[in-house]
């Protein structure tokens, strides 16, 4: 039995560290807010982990309070974005959960990021772009 032990030990420690490395994640790219109608100001990140994909927003995020404003991912570019055509070729990700601090929000598995330029905000009640920015390739 003695002899077992360490081996239980080595063992154990590395189930621990391998168990830690998947759970790493990692940032794939950093985006900046564009105001179109209504400042943004913070950062986003495109963030791998566990098999997925993740849409994050600075602590320093901050943006004005409206109903209904969205997180989408657009295959227009930001310029070319207006409150009519917000939704055209966009893949809804949320709800923005909160208009101030940092947000975490998983990309559905069957979305590829390399088919979309931009990440955008929308208050689709109104249908006012709130603002955006380019997807780092």
């Amino acid at each position: 039995m003695k002899t077992i032990q360490p081996f239980q030990t080595i063992l154990f420690t590395l189930l621990v560290m391998l168990s830690s490395i998947s759970m790493v994640s990692q940032t794939t790219s950093k985006g900046t807010w564009q105001k179109q109608n209504k400042s943004i100001s913070g950062h986003f990140e495109i963030e791998k982990a566990n098999d997925a994909t993740y849409i994050v927003l600075s602590d320093d995020f901050k943006t004005k309070s409206a109903p209904d404003l969205k997180l989408f991912l657009s295959k227009k570019r930001v310029s070319d974005i207006t409150g009519k055509n917000a939704t055209k070729d966009a893949v809804l990700i949320s709800e923005l959960k909160k208009t101030k601090g940092g947000q975490r929000y998983k990309v559905p598995s069957n979305v590829q990021l390399v088919n979309y330029t931009s990440l955008i905000i929308h208050c689709e009640q109104y249908s006012i772009f709130w603002g955006g920015g380019a997807i780092p390739k």
